[in-house]
């Protein structure tokens, strides 16, 4: 793992992490960059009458650019004071070929991660993006984005978990670029490009370790082919990964996921995955499971995810390890417009190792008062054994064309 120390297979070993307050600003790190191009918040299954990404979502996967549907539930049912949920607030009329959409996010943010000089604040932008899909005959499409970057790190600092050059010569990105073939919103499908293959919760934030520690961190977008099956009530996905040569930008990694996700009664959604990769130096293999089930009488879905993985190592000297990734939470929708989720969460590095484990309790709460607006606030704890914990504060303003 590229956020992670080695560590020694010696179970109790308590000088693991060298120095736990180093792991603490490595953990905390992720928190000071842009997140990824917008994805699906996972909340909304369930919840919002759609048990289907594709309900909202033009991608098989979920997340992206939304469909009509998904605009007319964002103006009428997912807002506090409603609005008009077409592009540009139905300003303007789009040829029903083009889908147009951008987002654009700004941030303040308090970090403690128990450094000396103390608490470091910023405030800067996240996101400018600019997503476009044209629709072509025979169920063929074309998508991508384009976007600035945002950081608050030193811009000549190379980042091997973002990308293996100067953050100054990447200000211009484009997360996504995809061809997908999907003749209807249920059946077949193909897609390649660069893109996240379909794994996991599917969070929107990166910063939990079921997405920063398992190959969906920020800017880890693969170069994919994607193959797959809608059904009403299943879905199946499996996707062959290669690295991002083009901008040397993400991991490193080559080989194949595979996602299959059952659903009951319009409230459960089981799932399993399996995700194995091939790098220089270690080879992993993740074998997990995802649910999610939806309690109406409290407007309320729970979140589960756990994942093993084996990491094989190059190196005689640590052989192979195991480490065990999960998150488990539950999201309330109190009244309309206005979602609050809380997650814990755990990275246990090295099973062998006792205190090798590193937990964490998030808490975000998400307020859509109008079409096209969101206010976010997220809360973070992180702890290691004998340590005090890392505390992290974001307030986000984000805005939708």
């Amino acid at each position: 793992m590229d956020d992670q120390p080695e560590l020694p297979s010696r179970r109790g070993d308590r000088t693991v992490f060298g120095t736990r307050r180093l792991f603490a600003f490595c953990g905390a790190l992720a928190v000071l960059t842009v997140p990824g191009l917008v994805r699906a918040y996972p909340q909304w299954q369930f919840t919002s009458g759609a048990s289907r990404c594709t309900q909202c979502h033009f991608a098989p996967g979920g997340g992206g650019l939304i469909t009509g549907y998904g605009r007319d539930a964002v103006g009428e049912e997912l807002s506090t004071f409603e609005g008009d949920g077409a592009f540009l607030h139905g300003a303007a009329e789009l040829p029903s070929l083009l889908t147009i959409g951008g987002n654009l996010r700004g941030a303040l943010l308090a970090n403690d991660v128990q450094d000396p000089s103390g608490t470091s604040y910023a405030a800067f932008p996240m996101q400018a993006d600019l997503n476009v899909r044209l629709a072509l005959p025979w169920g063929i499409s074309v998508a991508g984005s384009v976007g600035l970057r945002g950081q608050v790190r030193d811009e000549e600092a190379v980042v091997p978990t973002q990308n293996y050059q100067p953050i100054s010569t990447s200000r211009l990105v484009s997360r996504e670029h995809h061809i997908t073939w999907m003749p209807a919103r249920q059946g077949p499908y193909a897609k390649l490009g660069r893109y996240y293959a379909p794994f996991g919760l599917r969070l929107a934030e990166h910063v939990t370790y079921v997405r920063r520690d398992l190959g969906f961190n920020l800017l880890e977008e693969s170069y994919n082919l994607s193959l797959g099956y809608l059904a009403a009530e299943w879905e199946a996905h499996v996707t062959g990964f290669l690295p991002d040569e083009l901008r040397h930008m993400g991991a490193t990694e080559s080989g194949v996921a595979a996602y299959y996700e059952h659903r009951l009664l319009d409230r459960l959604a089981l799932g399993g995955q399996m995700r194995l990769g091939f790098d220089e130096g270690m080879d992993r293999l993740v074998t997990g499971v995802v649910g999610k089930f939806h309690l109406p009488i409290l407007r309320t879905l729970f979140l589960a995810e756990a994942n093993l993985v084996h990491q094989m190592f190059d190196s005689g000297q640590v052989g192979s390890r195991q480490q065990v990734v999960g998150a488990l939470g539950f999201a309330v929708l109190p009244v309309r417009g206005l979602m609050i989720t809380v997650l814990g969460e755990r990275n246990h590095v090295d099973t062998d190792v006792r205190d090798a484990a590193w937990n964490a309790l998030t808490g975000f709460v998400n307020w859509f008062p109008y079409a096209h607006v969101e206010l976010q606030l997220i809360g973070r704890l992180q702890f290691a054994a004998g340590e005090d914990p890392a505390k992290t504060a974001m307030a986000q303003i984000h805005y939708f064309l």
